[in-house]
């Protein structure tokens, strides 16, 4: 029998979730996801439908999954850890942070646009989100928030409020994004640099001395 630690195992694994994800994304788009079925989602998969079973418990799971995939949540860990430490300052590595975040979500735009109507009008869905997603990684970016503020790379301000701020402004750009804002749209690839001048420097003009 093949242990699931094998590492061949684990990526079939992860190639079947991800097919299963895929077809998920699509179906939703299409149909919204309370008149979507297990059976439209393996049949767009190309998969019988207990297959589904075998890696997702129901509808929900899908949708959650599709959120983790979304926030990138297996490898937050280890991306927010390069942020002490290191050559990178503080302010190199959040713009890098920002500019891979940026190109996920702009990757990713249609998938992200097909789960955001259900998310903010199905309370099930919006709850473990909360719980199993975004919270998870500000517990991971608090710490590392705090850090910054004890070695002097950053004032001392409120943790916990700021590392809500900064996923609220991609959040509010990428809703702007999906309305239609043509500026947002051409220069997304400017959003992290002028971003983190923001977060870093604030709006207000330096005083001569």
């Amino acid at each position: 029998m093949t242990s699931k630690t094998d590492p061949i195992h684990a990526q079939l694994v992860d190639a079947r979730r991800n097919q299963i994800l895929d077809a998920a994304t699509k179906v939703f788009a299409d149909k919204g996801f309370h008149l979507a079925t297990i059976r439209d989602i393996a049949r767009t998969a190309g998969i019988a439908d207990g297959t589904i079973y075998n890696y997702f418990k129901n509808k929900p799971d899908l949708m959650l999954g599709i959120l983790n995939r979304l926030n990138e949540t297996e490898r937050r860990a280890v991306d927010l850890a390069q942020g002490i430490g290191g050559e990178v300052s503080v302010r190199s590595f959040f713009a890098g942070y920002l500019r891979h975040r940026l190109a996920v979500l702009d990757a990713n735009l249609a998938t992200f646009q097909a789960v955001l109507p259900d998310l903010l009008t199905n309370s099930e869905l919006r709850e473990r989100y909360l719980r199993e997603v975004l919270e998870p990684s500000l517990r991971l970016a608090e710490p590392l928030f705090e850090q910054w503020i004890a070695i002097g790379a950053l004032r001392r301000v409120d943790a916990a409020l700021a590392m809500r701020t900064v996923p609220s402004l991609v959040l509010g750009l990428m809703v702007m994004r999906m309305l239609g804002d043509r500026t947002i749209e051409q220069r997304w690839a400017e959003l992290p640099e002028f971003l983190t001048g923001l977060i870093f420097d604030g709006l207000k003009k330096e005083e001569c001395r």
